[in-house]
């Protein structure tokens, strides 16, 4: 697995934790009627995937969510426990249903419509991230923007000098985070997200304004042609990983994150060079996150 003579940071993600439905479908996509699909169920959310990679490369990872009182709940707090992830933070709220998201994907693995049950996430409020910034082990911390406005605004103001990694999650959720883009140490947008951000189509542009609004680093998440990457310094396009196929692409992006925080937490002299790498693993499975996932798989993978 690799071994760091350093000090391995710890990390705490805070964010979703809910059930992943991918449904794929056989053939070409017909609307307005049934289409055979084939389904699968795993653990989800941006916060969820996140600590599960980190968990997978050997980092100390304790995640902070919320999840009903049913079988739903249970199952997730005892795999994600079974797998290294720090499960104490996560809360079970009786009377709640366990969040899920519904993605349909086509036969080449790109979603077609996702639908999302998350009323749950409406309890992460100011309050309850207070409780987890006390109890905070970690100097590296994610949160993604299924939190609540009260709660993104909380932990962005009770960091401490923590370094502070968002993922916007969505082009409507990421007006929760723009407020505090000047406590933010890495933002990963996608292209939309990005757009919705800045008031910038292009994502050059919208990189290099999000950095003068005050984010240190920005990772603008362009699919099959890389990511643009943005800082003090000006910005770059780097290139994907090609990877040796392509299954499923909705975890590329949460991919990237985790090898972003596995290289600070290591101490990597090129971090985004990581998250690139795990992106291009994460595409070549239906899982989320790749049961034969090690560093040395990761660190084959490193952009030359």
């Amino acid at each position: 697995m690799g071994t760091y003579s350093h000090r391995v940071a710890m990390v705490d993600c805070i964010g979703a934790c809910h059930v992943d439905v991918k449904a794929t479908v056989d053939g070409p996509v017909v609307m307005g009627t049934s289409n055979p699909v084939r389904v699968g169920r795993t653990p989800g959310g941006v916060a969820c995937n996140v600590a599960r990679w980190l968990a997978r490369l050997g980092i100390p990872v304790a995640l902070h969510s919320m999840v009903g009182d049913d079988e739903a709940g249970r199952g997730l707090i005892d795999r994600l426990g079974g797998e290294g992830v720090g499960v104490e933070g996560i809360d079970v709220v009786p009377g709640a249903s366990t969040a899920t998201y519904t993605a349909v994907l086509d036969p080449a693995g790109s979603l077609v419509l996702g639908i999302a049950d998350m009323g749950i996430y409406d309890r992460m409020d100011a309050g309850w991230a207070e409780g987890i910034l006390r109890r905070l082990g970690s100097s590296l911390l994610l949160a993604d923007a299924n939190l609540t406005e009260a709660a993104v605004a909380t932990i962005a103001r009770g960091k401490q000098g923590r370094r502070l990694v968002a993922d916007p999650v969505s082009v409507s959720k990421a007006t929760r985070i723009a407020p505090w883009l000047d406590r933010i140490d890495a933002v990963f947008p996608d292209r939309g997200e990005a757009a919705a951000l800045s008031g910038r189509d292009a994502p050059r542009a919208a990189a290099e304004t999000l950095v003068r609004a005050g984010a240190n680093v920005v990772v603008i998440t362009l699919g099959a042609e890389g990511v643009v990457v943005a800082d003090e310094s000006g910005s770059t396009l780097r290139p994907a990983v090609a990877p040796r196929r392509i299954v499923d692409v909705t975890g590329a992006g949460d991919a990237l994150v985790a090898g972003y925080l596995f290289g600070l937490a290591v101490g990597e002299a090129d971090p985004v060079g990581w998250g690139l790498a795990a992106a291009s693993l994460a595409v070549e499975t239906v899982d989320t996150v790749p049961e034969s996932v090690t560093r040395d798989l990761v660190r084959s993978r490193l952009p030359r």
